[in-house]
Formats: structure tokens, sequence, C-alpha cells
């Protein structure tokens, strides 16, 4: 491949990238508007529905409210309180999270309904075929259900005869009608019984007291009432569904509520009365846990109370059977009288040790006239006295015998007195030695008791603190269990506060918002636009038509020689003549300077002229395509090749014994029996196909074909060979060698992509010579962008 071939299929590439990105939005505008009763339809359609939707469809109002919700973690705890804070296990931990969740529970509303008593609705008439609902004070009268039976439910949907019609006739009777149009007259009050079960109906107490209740009566007197029970579980799933509860800031704990009903005060009471159930729900589960709290330490504190009983006897009883109050104290008493007793026992011993030192000293022999010595630390003065009087007697004596004989009477009597003193002294120290000794041997059994009781003192101690231990683990369980029984006590008192703070109150909107009517409407507008658009788009798609010039475009970069608008059919087949300018003549001259541009420098003389399938307009197009030749004053002759099927002799209204076929069969006609002039049009010769042959390409591959060709050529400035269609037989491709210009016909809305794709393989494999596109059934404005009332001012009609 030369390099200039390779730059060239590389610029040709290109050119269809950028063709495949462009969008001719106005061609694909002026494609679809000429399809404008499809979208008439669609709209027609489309905005019939909705306005039967607007019109039969329920207005409902949005009910909103704004609450906060406690949230400990984003600081919402606005109903505690210093004493609940501060008793653990009683304080509720919540987010705004899970109480969204919970706000929107289904079990809610159905007590919402169940506490509103909502189990029938009112309605009355509101133009044709229409109901308006009626709720409060609006409605005269009142149904007050007594026994409920279970709505009957088919395949698990509610009876559709489930109404009654009520129809006040005055002041004390009413008629009621059936589902099935029995109508009875009946009193205000009286006891009625039905497939729904007991009810009475009796005049709204809401408008008994009110001045105006006889009027609005009379509004409504002439009015059916219309009375529907539904089952109050199924609307109430239904309201819950359709709540919608927003977090309206993640750092606040504040929630929005909405809801949709057809009538804006029912609407108001549903929110009031939800967020109230919803209250007291998280009321009752605190008191709920601290109900249970108490009665479980109730029933603790009876086995815990007589436990502690039993505990405490055991240990009055070991302290009595052991004589003990307090052990260490007792212990500590035990060690210091210890000390003290033998203190005591060593002063008995000392001083029993002097008495008998002193006795043993007057009863030994040789010391009746001796000095007793002092008595030292005994401390009884009579023992004292008796031995200073001796002492002072032995001091007299021993003062008398310096002077006197020891027979002195005088000294004598000394004597005696000194001999009675020493049995005195000496009974006195026997009294007081044993006095003491007893003593001593008292105390000595005290001391012993003591030291046994001591000994003893750890064993109790161990005894005494296993009893404590017990005891004051029962006694600290008993004092937890109280405290905590105070607490949950306290909780039921001191926690009233609901668990939601009402920002903005319930407040239903002013106007309804469904339906929307404007977004209804337009809704169905573009609705309207979009499935004809879409339909239209999808059978493009499914049928793979060429629609747009763009689209032939895209797929080849075979030249495009122009396009040919419908021809209306008033002048023929001749859609060109000298001196004629219309739309079609001016496009059959375009393509002709197109041609020319084309083939600059290029033999153009044989000009074949095919297409995919039959019925794209190459007669047609080959027939004018040599008048606008023949304009120019070159001879042109055109043949009619497709010897399979011949159109071209009778769309011109002519008749000729002999052609093409006789011609290449037979040596017996000369070229000018078959050439027959075009009596219409100026330099323009016709040769027909003859009788349809049997083998026509085997005919067409004879040595006389290309005489015939030559020749033509010699005599004629252009041959136009109009061929049989290239996706149907192989008859075009014989000619490929001998047609200097192929051009193939493309119609819009007929031929298909595939066929395009046909022509691009043709191109990039060159198994025809200059091939040419002519896009034929053009509108207009699918052109050159032209409007339709330009064209019809600048060209000539006819």
């Amino acid at each position: 491949m030369k390099l200039s071939d390779l730059l060239k299929e590389i610029e040709e590439e290109e050119g269809n990238s950028s063709k495949d990105e462009s969008i001719n939005y106005k061609m694909m505008f002026f494609k679809y508007i000429s399809k404008w009763y499809w979208f008439a339809i669609g709209l027609f359609i489309c905005l019939s529905i909705a306005v039967v939707h607007t019109y039969f469809s329920t207005p409902q109002y949005m009910v909103t409210t704004k609450l906060l919700l406690k949230d400990e973690e984003k600081g919402a705890d606005f109903n505690s309180n210093a004493v609940v804070a501060d008793m653990l296990g009683f304080s509720s931990s919540s987010s705004v999270e899970n109480e969204a969740e919970v706000l929107k529970a289904e079990n809610l509303m159905v007590k919402t309904f169940d506490e509103l008593n909502l189990t029938h609705s009112y309605y009355k008439p509101h133009g044709k075929f229409r109901w308006t609902e009626l709720y409060g004070a609006e409605v005269p009268i009142q149904l007050i259900m007594h026994t409920r039976k279970p709505i009957i439910t088919m395949d698990g949907e509610e009876d559709a005869e489930n109404f009654l019609i009520v129809q006040i006739i005055n002041e004390d009777e009413f008629e009621l009608e059936t589902p099935s149009g029995a109508k009875k007259t009946y009193s205000f009050g009286k006891r009625l019984s039905n497939q729904y079960g007991e009810f009475s109906i009796v005049k709204n107490p809401a408008l008994a007291g009110s001045s105006d209740s006889v009027e609005v009566v009379q509004v409504v007197e002439n009015e059916p009432i219309r009375i529907e029970f539904y089952d109050p579980k199924a609307v109430a799933k239904y309201y819950a569904e359709n709540l919608t509860v927003d977090i309206v800031n993640k750092l606040a704990s504040v929630v929005s509520i909405s809801l949709l009903d057809a009538h804006p005060k029912k609407g108001t009471d549903i929110m009031l009365k939800l967020i109230d159930v919803y209250n007291q729900e998280a009321e009752n589960e605190k008191n709920t846990i601290a109900r249970n709290t108490i009665t479980f330490i109730d029933e603790q504190l009876v086995g815990l109370t007589d436990e502690l009983k039993e505990i405490e006897g055991e240990s009055e009883q070991y302290k009595l059977n052991n004589s003990i109050t307090d052990v260490s104290a007792e212990a500590q008493l035990y060690l210091s009288s210890t000390t003290v007793n033998r203190q005591q026992l060593s002063e008995f011993s000392i001083q029993i040790d002097v008495l008998e030192s002193i006795e043993s000293y007057l009863k030994n022999q040789g010391s009746e006239y001796e000095m007793v010595p002092s008595t030292l630390s005994i401390q009884d003065p009579t023992l004292t006295g008796l031995i200073a009087n001796f002492n002072q007697l032995q001091r007299e004596r021993e003062r008398m015998l310096r002077t006197t004989q020891p027979n002195n009477p005088i000294v004598l009597n000394i004597n005696q007195q000194l001999s009675s003193l020493r049995s005195s002294i000496i009974e006195n120290l026997r009294n007081i030695k044993n006095g003491l000794m007893i003593s001593r041997d008292n105390l000595q059994a005290t001391s012993n008791q003591f030291q046994g009781r001591a000994s003893r003192v750890p064993t109790m101690e161990r005894e005494l603190l296993e009893i404590s231990r017990q005891q004051g683990i029962k006694q600290q369980h008993y004092l937890y269990l109280i405290q905590k029984r105070e607490e949950a006590i306290l909780t039921l008192a001191a926690t009233t506060v609901s668990n939601t703070k009402i920002i903005d109150p319930p407040a239903s909107s002013d106007y309804p918002v469904s339906p929307n009517k404007k977004l209804t409407f337009a809704f169905s507008l573009m609705l309207g636009l979009a499935i004809p658009f879409g339909f239209l788009f999808i059978k493009d798609l499914w049928q793979g038509r060429i629609e747009l010039k763009s689209d032939v475009e895209k797929i080849t970069s075979t030249k495009v020689l122009g396009e040919i608008s419908r021809n209306p059919g008033k002048s023929g087949v001749i859609a060109i003549k000298k001196n004629k300018r219309t739309l079609i003549a001016e496009q059959f001259r375009f393509i002709r300077s197109n041609l020319a541009f084309s083939t600059y420098q290029q033999a153009n003389k044989v000009i074949m002229v095919t297409s995919g399938i039959s019925g794209e307009g190459k007669t047609f197009f080959s027939i004018n395509l040599a008048i606008s030749l023949g304009l120019t004053g070159k001879r042109v002759v055109v043949l009619e090749f497709d010897l399979r099927k011949p159109a071209m002799l009778s769309a011109l209204g002519m008749e000729v014994p002999i052609g093409i076929s006789e011609y290449l069969e037979q040596d017996i006609y000369e070229l000018d029996e078959i050439i027959h002039p075009l009596t219409e049009a100026e330099n323009v010769s016709i040769i027909g196909c003859g009788k349809i042959p049997e083998n026509p390409a085997e005919l067409m591959m004879g040595d006389k074909l290309l005489r015939l060709l030559e020749d033509l050529s010699s005599r004629f400035d252009y041959v136009v060979i109009d061929t049989a269609p290239i996706g149907l037989v192989s008859d075009s491709f014989m000619l490929s060698e001998i047609a200097d210009v192929t051009i193939f016909m493309l119609r819009y809305n007929y031929s298909t992509r595939a066929q395009v794709k046909t022509i691009e393989d043709i191109r990039l494999n060159k198994k025809f010579k200059l091939p040419l596109i002519v896009l034929n059934d053009a509108k207009l404005e699918m052109t050159y962008g032209y409007t339709a009332t330009y064209g019809k001012n600048y060209y000539q009609n006819t």
C-alpha cells in the first residue's frame, strides 16, 4: 500500500470519528416533528389520564411537626434531674436514630387509632362520582360502634362494599342505605346490627350545644353521608408506612415528622395522639423497669431479712455462751490483768519471804535480846508498832544493864515484856503471812484463769469473725436492696416528664399537596412527548433504517453526492426539464455539479446506478440524472440493465419491441434498432431491457456486452446503466470493471444501516470504481436545514 493511500485512509477514519461525535440536533428535531401526529396522540392520552387522575384523586394535606428527642450523646437530656441522674441503672439511654425508628413503628400507629377510636370515616358528595371526607364537628351525625365484627376480606383485601349511606330526613329520623341498595328509615339512637357489628347513629354531640348545629344539619340535610368501615390495623399500617421521620441535623436531636391525610384536622389529631402514645410508651417502659425492680427487691428482702435475723441471733448466742462483748478489748484486758497479777504475786512472795525471815530470826536461840530488823515492804501498822515497841524495850534493857545487874527486877520486868512482845510479833507475822499466802493463791488462780481465756481469744476471734463476716455480707446486701428500692420509688415519682419536647406543634398545609396538579400535568406533558419519542427511537433502532444524512456519514466514508426529495408524482417519473426550477430539479442539478467535481480529471463516461434492495429509487434517479446531463448539451443513453425486474420503460410509458436481452442473445439486431430517443427530454436516449432472459448472469458475461458498451461510449458522452440491486443479485458486480462511476441509491426510512455497511465494505475493498452515494426521499428541512416556508418561496411548485 502506498503512503498516500495509507494517509488517506487515516484521514477518512478520523473524519468518521469526528462525525460520530457530532450530533445534528436540528436534523433530529425535524425528523421527529415530521411525525407530529404520534406526539399529538401521546399528549392527548397522557393529559386525559392526568385530568382523570386529578379529578378522582383524593386531595391530601401535609401535616408536619418538629420534635426534640432525648439523646444523651448529643446533650439533649431536657427531662433529667439531679435525683434521677444519680440513680444508676434507672436512667434511660437513647439515641435520636433509634427513637426515629420507634416513631415509625406500626405498633404505635395501631395504638393511636385504638385510642382515637378510628374505625370508620364520613364522606359527603363532591362532584360527579367523588366524595370528600368529613371529620369532627363537620359531621352532623356520629356512629357509635357497640360491638365490632371483623370485616370479611377476599384475597387479603377489604370488602369493597363496607359502607353505609345515611340520608337525614328530619331532626329525629334518617334513612339508611346498604351496599345492596336496600333503604330503611330509623330513629336516631336506635341500636342497629349488620355484618359490621352493632352500632347506633346519633346526632353529633359536638354540635349539641352549638347555636349553629341546626344550620349545619340543614346544609347537609339534603346530601347523603357515606360511612365507610375499615380495619383499623390495616389503615394504621398504611399510615405507618407513609409516615416520614427525618433527622433535621446530625448534630442535633431534632426530628421532623410529616404525614399525608385527606383531612387536615384528622391528620393533626393523629399526629398529636401519636406523640402522646410515644411518650406513654417511653414512660411505661421506664416505669415497668422500676416496678419490676421494686417487686424483685421486695421478694429478696423477705428471705434476706430472715437470714439476717438468724445470723444476728447466732452472734448474740455465741457472745452469751463465751461471756464476751468485745473480743479484742477483753483480750487486751486479759493481758493487762495478767501483768498486774504477776507483779502482785511477786510482791506477795517478797513480803512472805520477809515475814518468814523475821519469824525465823525471832525463833532463833540467842536472839531474844537482839533488835528485830525493819519489815521494809510490810505495810502492817500493828506489826510495825509491835516491832517498834520490841526494839524500844531492847534499847531500854541495854541501857539498864549498863548500870544494874541482869537480875534486877526492872530488868526482869523488861525481859518479861520482851518475851510477851516476841510472842505477839511471831503470832502477828504468822497471821500476816497466812493472809498473804491466801491472797497469793487467789491471785495465782485468777492469773491462771486469765491466761486460759487469753489463750482462747484467737479461736473465739476467728469464730466470731466468721459470724460477723456473714452478718456483714447479708447486711450490706440488705442495705443495697433498700437503697435500690428507694431509687426505684423515686424514679416512679420523678420521671413523669415526657420523652419529647414539641418544637413546632402539628400543623397542616393550607392547600393540598397531593395530587400536585402542576407537577401531574407537567409530568403528563413530558410523558406524552417521551413515550412517542421513545417508541419511535426504539423502532428506529430495531429496524436499523437510516433517517439522517449523519447516519450514513457515521458508517461510511463514501462521498455523498446529494439528496433528492420525494417526487410528488404530478409530473410522472420525469422530475427535471429545461427551465424547470422545482426543488427536485435543483437537487438533480446540484448532484450533476457534484458529480463533475467528484470525477474531476477521472473517467466518468459509464455511470452505473444501483441500490441495496428494490424500491430505493435507482430507476427514477437514472432517468432524471440522464435528463440533467442532457440539459447541458451532452448526449446521454440510459440502459435498462435490470434484466430480472425491469421497470424503466413502464415508468416512462414506452413500449419497444426489442431490447438488450435480444441484442445480446441474437446477432441479427443492429445497435440502432434498440436505441430509442426520449421524446420528453433533449439529447437522451433509452435502451430497454427487452424480454426477461432465462439466464441473465450468463448473458452478461459474454464479450458482446463489452462491445455494446464500447460502441455506446463512442457514440454518447455518458452511458447511464440502471442495474439490479447489489443486495439481491450479482449482476452489478459483473459490470464493476466496465463502469467508471458507481452510484449507490439509499432511501430515507427505507434503506438499512446494513446496506450502508455493505457500501463501506465495497469502498474499503475497492470492488467498484469511484463509489458515490445519493440519498432519496429526503424532506426539505432534513436536507440543508432550510425551512419549508423558505423552500416554498424560493422554488417553483411545479
